[in-house]
């Protein structure tokens, strides 16, 4: 092989290797727009979110259920049936019989000690 063939072959090789590494740095330009993009969607959905309720009710299984439990907003034993509760309503569930939390102990943040 003649040196200037030898040549053309390594530009040429030289060139395969520039696309193949715009490419990598084009995957790697859309995974960092990615990120970002779910890291912007994630603090709008958290500023959206709205805030924790000071009490909630959890309710049991199936369409009209009594309620099961009264909870402090935020408890982690509450489980996912809750519905948000104002403090005359915690007072209320709490003298019609529906049992407190023993963990978070809403009839003390309410003061009902029936």
């Amino acid at each position: 092989m003649h040196e200037n063939e030898a040549g053309a072959d390594r530009l040429e090789l030289l060139r395969f290797a520039e696309r193949v590494a715009e490419r990598h740095l084009a995957d790697v330009k859309g995974w960092r727009e990615a990120e970002e993009r779910r890291r912007a969607e994630r603090r709008t959905g958290e500023a959206r979110r709205p805030p924790t309720p000071d009490w909630v009710v959890q309710v049991g299984i199936g369409q009209g259920s009594p309620p099961v439990c009264v909870h402090v907003g935020g408890c982690d034993m509450a489980g996912a049936r809750v519905r948000p509760l104002s403090r005359a309503q915690v007072l209320e569930a709490l003298d019609r019989g529906v049992e407190p939390c023993q963990y978070c102990r809403p009839d003390s943040e309410v003061g009902h000690f029936g």
